[in-house]
């Protein structure tokens, strides 16, 4: 078993395991078009033109963009979960998860950094709440398989 040691690094290991599902679950609420934009669609939009967005140079850059996000959210709530510990983990991550929401769709989208800015309900209500349950399930797979590494250092 690959063990790590380094904080950063386990924060944005467990963000990949947790954005897998939140991936496929974006994909289906857009296939079934309660949510008019993926996730990648909206991140690759900051670098390619909207009618490209769903190009695969443009799905990759919004994939890369997407994890990268994800991956920084986790090494946050790592470190909160290590200053302050792992007691309501996962109100703990529900609340970096709104933050990171407040953040990207409240600040960044609305100042024009991407092309694409969500306005419908279905849209947001789905993005908000893919962002609550990724910031709590990153909570909780630190609390369940990084106990070693919240502890080193203490």
């Amino acid at each position: 078993m690959i063990k790590i040691k380094d904080k950063f690094s386990f924060g944005m290991l467990a963000s990949a395991c947790a954005n897998i599902p939140i991936n496929i679950l974006d994909y289906i609420f857009y296939s079934l078009d309660i949510n008019k934009h993926h996730m990648w669609h909206i991140a690759a939009s900051a670098y390619f033109k909207k009618a490209d967005v769903k190009t695969i140079p443009a799905l990759v850059t919004g994939a890369i963009s997407d994890y990268s996000n994800a991956g920084m959210m986790g090494s946050v709530i790592l470190y909160l979960l290590y200053f302050t510990d792992t007691e309501y983990s996962g109100l703990k991550g529900l609340s970096v998860g709104a933050a990171w929401w407040l953040l990207s769709f409240g600040v960044i989208l609305r100042s024009k950094v991407s092309r694409i800015d969500p306005d419908d309900a279905g849209t947001n209500l789905y993005h908000l709440a893919e962002h609550l349950l990724l910031g709590f399930l990153i909570a909780k797979i630190i609390d369940k398989y990084g106990q070693e590494i919240l502890k080193d250092n203490k």
